[in-house]
């Protein structure tokens, strides 16, 4: 099922076969790290990557807002990424890759009022991929 068909009126199928929850996790990754770096909040809020993955009547995606939501889970169980919530209040994902996480840290240390735990767990993630390349 394409974007256009959801466009034009189609409903997403639920659930999905083993490529297609492989698909929508490497996507879900995906738009989190475009979200990093520049001088946008690092991360993709929740809400964008509902608006980019999930089908009517939210979005302009292919897939149900349950399906988006476990595979955000499922990101975030397997240690690909890291749910943060920004100064508004609003949930980020920023995945665990090391310059992403780097980008994370450096904008919590820019703040006047840095979270500690967070810029800890970013450099936990990178401590972890650099014990894990040696």
């Amino acid at each position: 099922m394409t974007d256009v068909e959801i466009r034009d009126g189609a409903q997403p199928e639920a659930g999905g076969d083993d490529e297609d929850r492989e698909r929508r996790y490497d996507r879900v990754l995906s738009i989190a790290h475009e979200h990093v770096g520049g001088p946008q909040i690092p991360g993709a809020s929740l809400s964008t990557i509902r608006r980019l993955l999930v089908g009517k009547p939210a979005g302009y995606g292919p897939y149900h807002r349950d399906d988006v939501d476990d595979t955000v889970r499922a990101v975030i169980d397997a240690g690909d990424a890291i749910m943060w919530r920004d100064r508004n209040g609003r949930r980020r994902l920023v995945p665990t890759r090391d310059e992403d996480l780097r980008e994370l840290i450096g904008h919590e240390n820019a703040q006047t009022h840095s979270t500690i735990a967070l810029i800890q767990q970013a450099a936990r993630h990178i401590d972890d991929l650099e014990a894990s390349d040696a």
